[in-house]
């Protein structure tokens, strides 16, 4: 099971997820680990991070639409 690191829209990590799927793309949803889901806006490939394939920057309410 591939392991990804999602931060929110603002910089904040949220934590480290696991998926079935080896890639996960924009526009795509993952599960927080808390389990609300939340839409991939972008993805980069992790550098250092052990286990960790890509960091996934995820829409998950933090920024308001205002702020957008």
């Amino acid at each position: 099971m591939s392991q990804f690191r999602p931060i929110d829209m603002a910089g904040g990590e949220i934590g480290i997820v696991k998926d079935e799927r080896e890639t996960i793309q924009d526009g795509e949803s993952v599960a927080l680990p808390d389990g609300r889901m939340a839409d991939v806006v972008e993805v980069y490939d992790e550098d250092g991070r052990e286990g960790v394939v890509a960091t996934l920057v995820v829409d998950d309410g933090s920024v308001p639409d205002e702020f957008m």
